[in-house]
């Protein structure tokens, strides 16, 4: 069932006249076109509503359901961007756990809702608060709220708990499933990004040669400047699984200046960085930098 939570970056939409209100259907039809050409959710509602208005209520239901989309993936941005404001704000994980919280707090999530946050920032797990319940995961489930291989989530778990082996199987079974299905995208970004990515988890999987072949073919790959950031930051991330300290500091050290996900605190907290993180290199580079 949809649950009905508006957010505070949510409050400052525009309001749907009146059920009383009388509109012209050409202003009806406009906002119907608008919002055939829309993502944003007022804009949606809005069109919905006239859909509803004129009688249209297929095409209203649709509308309805584009606009419920939209109101999911603002929920997913606020909490993150609550999350990231901690963590690049110097808050470290305890900040971000707090923050995570909070927006549980006024946000329903549900069990896969809150492990792939968790996936996202696997500081959240220290402590282990969550580990019970992604570890009861399965493919089989019957409960569908806990239907899911969750290979990454589960191996979240298990690595920030110490239990190295564990996470190195889980991980395992991610690259083989990627493996027998490599992801296709049209979009080269998006391609560059997640060979990066498989290089990355071939590496936490303990397949060293393959993680340094992955790794190589990414790192050849075309990205535009504006993706490169990102790429280059899971470029960093595999050699930090590789235990490459000097490669990973020489991709990392040019993107702390500029406006990206890497900054001196997120490397000092986030626990990708974890296998290097107290190694003299990666640390003298927080340190010219701070």
């Amino acid at each position: 069932m949809r649950r009905f939570t508006f957010l505070p970056v949510l409050l400052c939409l525009t309001v749907v006249a009146p059920v009383g209100a009388q509109t012209p259907a050409d202003e009806l039809e406009r906002r119907i076109r608008d919002a055939d050409m829309s993502g944003d959710f007022d804009v949606l509602l809005r069109g919905s509503s006239a859909a509803r208005l004129l009688g249209r209520f297929s095409q209203a239901e649709a509308l309805m359901e584009r606009a419920t989309a939209a109101l999911d993936q603002a929920e997913n941005s606020w909490v993150t961007e609550n999350i990231f404001f901690a963590l690049a704000s110097g808050r470290g994980a305890n900040g971000m756990q707090r923050a995570f919280r909070e927006a549980q707090r006024r946000i329903r999530m549900s069990p896969q809702q809150i492990a792939s946050v968790t996936n996202n920032f696997p500081s959240l797990l220290i402590g282990g608060e969550y580990d019970e319940m992604i570890l009861s995961f399965s493919e089989d489930h019957s409960d569908p709220a806990y239907r899911c291989a969750c290979q990454a989530e589960k191996a979240w778990v298990h690595r920030v708990a110490g239990r190295q082996h564990e996470s190195r199987i889980l991980w395992g079974e991610l690259v083989a499933a990627w493996d027998r299905n490599p992801l296709e995208f049209d979009n080269p970004d998006a391609q560059a990004e997640w060979q990066g990515q498989y290089a990355r988890n071939l590496a936490r999987a303990g397949r060293t040669a393959d993680a340094m072949a992955a790794l190589e073919k990414a790192m050849s790959m075309d990205v535009s400047d504006e993706a490169r950031p990102s790429v280059q930051r899971r470029w960093a991330q595999a050699y930090a699984e590789l235990g490459n300290v000097d490669q990973a500091v020489a991709l990392l050290e040019p993107l702390i200046a500029s406006s990206t996900l890497v900054t001196v605190n997120s490397l000092a907290t986030r626990y990708t960085w974890e296998p290097v993180r107290n190694n003299i290199v990666f640390q003298e580079m927080l340190s010219r930098n701070r």
